[in-house]
């Protein structure tokens, strides 16, 4: 009746999207601007159904246009701040948001949107203002809820964000990634029956769901029958699946196997997954860089001399409350760190992520110091012992506020090995403990772990999986000469053969009087969200000393490249 009508082109566009038919309902929007090229309505739908498929780049353009002919609508801004949080233009899509939100300041997804991006940018605390004001405009609002979950996650807050997960699913229970999240909540909290029934519920929603099925083997819940294993065996084989399923449900099939001692057809699956993820990620250029790796610590060695430490000697605080526990990934570390946060006077805090941010801060002032530039410069020297004591101080009130009463507490981030000449500058009372196990073990145990998000780029190749290990050793050798601050090493392999002296010189390095509840650590009721959450809430068991010999006609590449350090 009305075929020149861009308005009833942009409205059957809505509806075509609401039919979940996005190409039709793009072709339509096109087709209303086509129609009237000023139809602002026409661009923000397009620009919005384009950031859902993942378009950013198109969907700029339409929500850039959209802006320019109504300046004052606050969808327009919206959408333009999808479309730039999208392309990775965060400041730019703060400024889109926020006027957005000038607007319509009582619109809930709004700020449930200006709350996304500030948790990419870390800043969880905005991020959960953010969240808890959509919730008071919209409080059925799941988005916001999952937000907030989220975000109370990332900041350490796991009871109240399995109450937040479990509120997004009252209110959307079909969301299999969100009783996913769950069930990796309840886990860290210990809370394994509820874990396990939200990952079997979120399995019961999408079959298809790798990431469920290894979450379950962690917890071993997995048995090796026929069903189980041809299930994931098709889930990896599935070229329609994406990556992340199709490796997840591989790292499962594997963990089964090797529960069921099947070690040849484990080393297969393992062997699989790992080349399914590694090839995809090296597809968009994300490679572990050895060569790269050996340069920075080449650079690390050079910077943190005994001149150096000299120089800074009494800059940072003296307190004795930070405990940092380093090492290869899957060396113990979890371990090392149950065991001591189940002392009274002691809390662990898991891997903290401040100790990066704060040695990219003292970047600059450690350039400074190397290269001689502050020697007639009093005064400048005088604003860097300010700086570094602000930053020290800063970090123990965070501390502090973790556990106020405790008296020592540790951040087991295994990389902060990298990080330790920053951290001698800061925190001269700190204690460091240095976890080591079985080389092969320990490069055999990252392979065979699907590290979250896949920020662990070596792990996916055992060769890389040595290389590391061996820089690691190289940087760790050069700390036990230069580092100015109290340092234990701990073996896994003597902590397996004698729990309780073992424990005992870990107490004792703490400063602390031995209490016997370290010796039942698995008891201890805490968060420990890594890799080894199940473990380390089972009694102390020896099966994985010596690992490797399970599997050694696959291990030539480290044979090959630890030589002399790798066991007998």
């Amino acid at each position: 009746m009305s075929p020149r009508s861009a308005e009833a082109y942009s409205n059957l566009g809505n509806a075509q999207h609401a039919a979940g038919r996005p190409a039709e309902a793009c072709a339509s929007y096109r087709r209303g601007i086509d129609l009237n090229s000023n139809f602002a309505a026409a661009h923000t739908n397009l620009g919005r159904v384009l950031c859902e498929e993942g378009d950013f780049a198109a969907a700029l353009r339409s929500c850039e246009r959209a802006v320019e002919i109504a300046p004052n609508l606050p969808e327009a801004h919206n959408n333009l701040g999808n479309a730039l949080r999208g392309l990775g233009r965060s400041e730019a899509a703060e400024v889109a948001f926020r006027r957005a939100l000038q607007l319509q300041p009582d619109n809930a997804v709004l700020h449930a949107n200006l709350g996304n991006l500030l948790g990419d940018l870390k800043r969880f605390e905005e991020a959960q203002a953010c969240y808890r004001r959509a919730i008071e405009i919209d409080p059925e609002l799941a988005v916001a809820h999952y937000g907030l979950a989220s975000c109370l996650r990332s900041l350490g807050d796991l009871v109240a964000a399995a109450a937040s997960y479990q509120k997004v699913l009252s209110l959307t229970p079909d969301q299999a990634f969100v009783w996913n999240d769950l069930g990796r909540t309840l886990r860290s909290l210990g809370r394994f029956a509820e874990a396990v029934a939200a990952f079997r519920q979120s399995l019961a929603v999408n079959p298809e769901f790798g990431e469920a099925y290894r979450n379950l083997a962690s917890c071993q819940q997995l048995t090796a029958d026929d069903q189980h294993l041809a299930r994931l065996s098709a889930l990896v084989g599935q070229q329609g699946l994406p990556i992340e399923e199709r490796a997840a449900a591989g790292f499962a099939m594997g963990k089964v196997l090797d529960d069921a001692d099947r070690f040849e057809e484990a080393f297969l699956a393992y062997e699989k997954a790992n080349r399914i993820y590694r090839d995809s990620r090296a597809e968009v250029g994300d490679r572990f860089d050895a060569a790269e790796l050996h340069r920075e610590i080449d650079k690390t060695i050079a910077t943190f001399d005994p001149r150096y430490f000299a120089s800074v000697l009494d800059w940072g605080s003296p307190s004795e409350l930070p405990v940092f526990i380093v090492g290869m990934p899957r060396s113990g570390t979890s371990l090392v760190e149950q065991i001591a946060a189940s002392h009274s006077r002691v809390f662990g805090a898991g891997e903290l992520r401040e100790i990066g941010n704060l040695a990219q801060q003292l970047d600059p002032i450690i350039d400074a110091i190397q290269s001689g530039a502050d020697e007639d410069a009093a005064e400048t020297g005088a604003e860097h012992r300010i700086t570094i004591r602000r930053l020290s101080d800063a970090h123990l009130e965070h501390l502090k506020a973790l556990n106020g009463r405790a008296e020592r507490v540790i951040d087991k981030m295994p990389d902060n090995v990298f990080k330790l000449g920053a951290i001698a500058t800061l925190l001269t009372g700190a204690r460091v403990i240095f976890c080591r196990r079985d080389p092969l073990d320990t490069c055999l145990s990252c392979y065979f772990q699907k590290f979250t998000g896949g920020q662990l780029g070596f792990s996916y190749d055992l060769a890389d999986c040595a290389k590391r290990y061996l820089e690691t050793e190289r940087l760790t050798a050069h700390w036990r000469k230069v580092l100015p601050l109290k340092w234990l090493d701990v073996e896994y392999e003597a902590l397996v053969s004698d729990l309780e002296d073992q424990s005992r010189r870990i107490i004792r390095f703490l400063g602390l009087d031995w209490e016997p509840a370290c010796l039942e650590f698995h008891r201890t009721a805490r968060t420990v969200t890594t890799a080894s959450a199940w473990q380390v809430r089972q009694p102390l068991y020896g099966r994985a000393v010596g690992r490797w010999r399970k599997y050694q006609a696959h291990l030539e590449p480290l044979f090959d490249l630890l030589g002399a350090d790798a066991s007998g």
